[in-house]
């Protein structure tokens, strides 16, 4: 496993680099330039002798198969909305792939993300200038990616149903941290999997959130004359490799009281997505993953490096400098599932006004008495006659070992990375 030969792919129409369809007409990256430079930079992964590297690779993509059931017994969902998220979760792209495959697919995103906001006359003179920004954005991916674990892509993936994206699994990376770690390597690799298994659970149970993120991030990078921001998007576009490194915030660059309203949004959004993403993995509990605690402590050190929903736009905010937005995520989550459960939480996903705003995640019993008002001892109850998430976890285990306990003990697990 030298993380410039292991790209394989599971599912749906992307290819085996991690690369679809390019969906954007901009074209402010040459992205065959990036990838001849990524593989000129980044640095191989572990050599794994070709057996354990094909155990890996299996194991990774039977987690990201099993860690959507998993997800949903925490979600509760109704039992149609459960199976419809099912499906169309499972209708994506799963992608076990190197680094210079994650890197190819993290600047194709970002080409399409950034590429289809931006006004026809700065995108033309990032096109002018596409040679530099591509030189400067392989040397931040070259260094991403030997940090990078996986990430789930609600943009990426080709012609397949709103929700689905894409999940890329970094094998070479996950087998060098899991030893670096000293953890139970199936475990480590089933709990970074519920992670990013849970983002792409959250898009597939609301289908228009690919859309609506989509929206938000427009309104941010589009240059409105109308709006008091950004005097022209360049000094934004000159501050992205800076972001993507970590030196600045997407934050310090966006003034204008219209464009941070819009930031707040995405922040609340994106706090909330890897907040619920953290309960999930903690409601699975030891019974499925018995090193969970060990886990936990050994890999909060490494939080700094945590990417979320979307890595791109993840990125792009700035958002892996603001992990107290993140813990404050999983602190709204926590509080509003012990105020109204998990099927009261599951409101979030029925329409973009029940999502959170920043000042909710603060004060999430503002949003509980906004979305549910009397409702909410009625949701308490309900909830009360459910068995705790753990336990829902724990059963889907259960029954996954006692259909083959010896395929579970090798178990499916997936590159994340939280």
């Amino acid at each position: 496993m030298d993380g410039h030969g292991t790209d394989q792919h599971s599912s749906g129409g992307s290819s085996p680099d991690g690369s679809g369809p390019d969906r954007s007409s901009a074209n402010i990256l040459d992205l065959t330039l990036l990838e001849r430079s990524v593989r000129e930079l980044v640095p191989g992964g572990p050599r794994l002798p070709q057996k354990e590297t094909a155990e890996v690779v299996d194991q990774l993509r039977d987690a990201a198969d099993t860690s959507i059931d998993l997800v949903l017994n925490v979600m509760r969902l109704e039992a149609g909305e459960a199976d419809a998220a099912r499906a169309r979760a499972a209708a994506g792209s799963v992608l076990i792939v190197d680094r210079l495959g994650w890197a190819k697919a993290t600047g194709q995103s970002l080409t399409a993300m950034v590429g289809t906001a931006l006004p026809d006359d700065v995108r033309a003179a990032m096109e002018a200038g596409r040679v530099p920004n591509t030189l400067e954005m392989a040397a931040v991916l070259s260094v991403l990616s030997t940090r990078v674990l996986g990430q789930f892509d609600p943009f990426g993936g080709g012609p397949h149903p709103a929700g689905a994206g894409r999940l890329l699994l970094v094998a070479p990376s996950i087998a060098q941290i899991e030893a670096t770690m000293s953890v139970t390597p199936r475990d480590f690799r089933l709990w970074v999997a519920l992670h990013e298994s849970t983002h792409r659970v959250q898009f597939a149970a609301a289908p228009w959130l690919r859309d609506h993120l989509s929206s938000l991030v427009s309104e941010l990078l589009g240059d409105d004359p109308a709006l008091s921001g950004l005097t022209g998007l360049k000094p934004l576009i000159r501050s992205i490799p800076e972001i993507v490194r970590g030196e600045t915030q997407l934050v310090d660059v966006v003034t204008g009281p219209e464009k941070k309203a819009v930031l707040d949004q995405v922040m609340a959004l994106m706090s909330l997505l890897e907040g619920h993403a953290d309960v999930v993995m903690d409601a699975v509990g030891p019974s499925v993953i018995p090193d969970l605690a060990r886990i936990r402590q050994r890999f909060e050190a490494r939080r700094e490096d945590g990417i979320g929903p979307g890595g791109s736009i993840g990125r792009l905010l700035g958002m892996d400098s603001k992990l107290q937005q993140y813990r404050e995520g999983a602190v709204f989550v926590r509080s509003v599932v012990r105020r109204v459960g998990h099927e009261g939480l599951a409101a979030v996903f029925t329409s973009p006004d029940m999502l959170p705003t920043v000042a909710e995640i603060a004060r999430p019993d503002d949003w509980v008495a906004r979305v549910h008002g009397s409702q909410e001892s009625g949701a308490q109850e309900s909830s009360a006659h459910q068995p705790p998430a753990h336990e829902a976890g724990a059963q889907t285990s259960d029954e996954h070992e006692s259909a083959d306990p010896d395929e579970a003990a090798a178990a499916p697990v997936e590159a994340a990375r939280p």
